[in-house]
C-alpha cells in the first residue's frame, strides 16, 4: 500500500476528491449521530416513525443514485456533485425549522437524493482518477479521509452539545462550502459539441442482465441491511445507557480515529493478502457481532468496544465491496454501475433502518435483551449465506482475472468487465 500510496498523493484530481470526501462527511456527521435522538426526545416521534423517517431518506438515495450515471454523464460529475451538495444543504436547513413527521420525511428524502447523486458521482471520479491496480488502496485512503471528517463532526457535536446547540445550521454551511470547493477547484467536465459521445440511456438495462454482477448486488444489498442499524441503534442505545450526547458523538469519534489508525494496516496486510470475498463474510460477520454486543454493554468503555468490533468489520468490507464494483463494471460504465450499487446500498439501508426500528420497538426497545439475540440470530444467518458465496466467487474470481487482464491487454479494456 505504501507504494501505491506515493503515486496517489502525486494525483492533483484524486487529493482534490479526498478534499470533498472529508467535508461530505464532516457535514453529514454533524447530524447523523444525534438525528435519532433528535426525532425521538426533541420533536416527540415514536421509534417506529424515526425508522420510516430514515428509511424516506434511503429510498430517495436510491433514486439519486440511478439518476446520478446518466445525469452526470450528460451535465458532467462536477456539476453533479454541486447539485448534490446544495440539496443535502437544503436538506439540513428543512431538519432546523421542522417541527413535523410529514416534514421530517420530506426533508429526508430531499437529503437522501441528493447524497445519492453525491455518493457514487464522488467513486466514480476516483476510479476514473487511479489505475486498477491501485483502487483497494484508493477507497481505503478514501475511508480514512472521510472518518478524518467524522472525528471532526464529533468534536464540534462535542461542543454544540456542551452549549445546547443543534447541529444542522452548521452543516448547512458546510454543504455549502463544500459546492463552492467542488465548483472552483474540480475542471468542468461537461461534454458539449458534435464530438462528445454519451451512453444511450438503453444501455444502462444491460447492467440488468450482468448476472454476477446481480449476484453480487444481492449480497450487498444484504449486508447494507446489517450495516444500516448502526447509525439507528448507536444513539439510541447509547443515550439509554450513558444519557449523553456528548458520550455518544465521543464513540463515533473513537470509531474515527481507530478507522485512520487502523485502515492502512488492514488494506496492507489483511485486504491484498486474503481473497476480497473472504473479506466481506468476515466483515460482515464483524458488523453483526458488534450490534449483538451493544445490547450487553452498560458503559461506554464495553459500548465503545461494540462500536470497535463494528467499525472493524466496516473497515474490512467497505474498500473491498466499491474495489470488486470496479472488477465488475465496464470503464465507460462507471458511473452507472457505481449507481447502481449505491441504489443497492439504499435498498439494503431503507429495508434496515425501516424493519429494524419497528424489530427492535416489537421486541421490547434498547432496554431488552431480545432485539440484540435477534441481531445475533441475524449474523449467524448472514455468515452462513456470505460463507457459501465466497466458496461460489472465489473460484470464478481466480479464473476471470489471469484470463480478463490478458484480453484487456489485447483490446484496451479493463478486468472484470464481463
Amino acid at each position: 500500500m505504501e507504494a501505491h500510496a506515493h503515486s496517489l498523493w502525486r494525483n492533483k484530481p484524486y487529493m482534490l476528491l479526498l478534499v470533498i470526501v472529508f467535508f461530505m462527511h464532516l457535514a453529514s456527521y454533524l447530524v447523523i449521530p444525534v438525528f435519532p435522538v433528535f426525532l425521538q426526545k426533541v420533536r416527540a416521534l415514536h421509534l417506529s416513525q424515526v425508522g420510516f423517517v430514515l428509511g424516506a431518506g434511503s429510498i430517495a438515495y436510491q433514486i439519486g443514485s440511478l439518476l446520478g450515471g446518466p445525469l452526470s454523464d450528460r451535465l458532467g460529475r462536477r456539476a453533479i456533485i454541486v447539485l448534490g451538495s446544495t440539496l443535502q444543504g437544503s436538506a439540513m436547513l428543512g431538519y432546523h425549522f421542522s417541527h413535523s413527521f410529514g416534514l421530517f420525511l420530506l426533508f429526508s428524502s430531499v437529503n437522501g437524493l441528493g447524497l445519492g447523486l453525491l455518493a457514487p458521482t464522488i467513486k466514480a471520479m476516483i476510479a476514473d482518477e487511479v489505475e486498477s491496480t491501485q483502487r483497494t488502496a484508493a477507497f481505503s485512503w478514501r475511508g480514512i479521509l472521510a472518518h478524518s471528517g467524522i472525528i471532526v463532526a464529533g468534536l464540534v457535536i462535542s461542543w454544540m452539545t456542551a452549549w445546547g446547540q443543534q447541529p444542522f445550521l452548521i452543516a448547512a454551511l458546510v454543504f455549502g462550502l463544500l459546492a463552492a470547493i467542488t465548483w472552483f477547484s474540480l475542471p468542468d467536465d461537461r461534454c458539449v459539441g458534435p464530438d462528445c459521445q454519451r451512453t444511450p440511456l438503453s444501455e444502462y438495462k444491460n447492467i440488468l442482465t450482468h448476472r454476477s454482477f446481480l449476484l453480487f448486488s444481492g449480497i450487498t444489498l444484504l449486508i447494507w441491511a446489517l450495516y444500516a442499524q448502526f447509525a439507528l441503534i448507536l444513539p439510541l442505545r447509547g443515550d439509554y445507557v450513558l444519557r449523553s450526547a456528548t458520550l455518544i458523538g465521543l464513540i463515533w469519534t473513537i470509531n474515527s480515529i481507530s478507522v485512520v489508525i487502523l485502515q492502512g494496516f488492514v488494506s496492507r496486510f489483511v485486504l491484498q493478502r486474503i481473497n476480497p470475498y473472504i473479506s466481506l463474510a468476515i466483515g460482515t460477520t464483524l458488523l453483526g457481532i458488534g450490534l449483538s454486543a451493544m445490547g450487553w454493554a452498560e458503559h461506554f468503555i464495553t459500548l465503545s468496544g461494540a462500536a470497535i468490533l463494528f467499525i472493524l468489520g466496516e473497515m474490512l468490507f467497505m474498500p473491498v465491496q466499491d474495489s470488486l464494483v470496479t472488477h465488475f463494471a465496464k470503464e465507460e460504465w462507471l458511473g452507472a454501475y457505481f449507481g447502481f450499487s449505491n441504489f443497492v446500498s439504499g435498498i439494503g439501508t431503507a429495508l434496515g433502518t425501516s424493519v429494524g426500528g419497528a424489530m427492535v420497538e416489537r421486541l421490547g426497545g434498547v432496554g431488552s435483551h431480545y432485539p440484540w439475540i435477534a441481531y445475533g440470530v441475524i449474523t449467524l444467518f448472514l455468515a452462513a449465506i456470505l460463507g457459501l458465496f465466497a466458496l461460489y466467487a472465489i473460484a470464478r474470481h481466480k479464473k476471470t482475472i489471469p484470463s480478463q487482464t490478458q484480453s484487456n491487454v489485447q483490446s484496451g479494456k479493463k478486468e472484470g468487465a464481463t
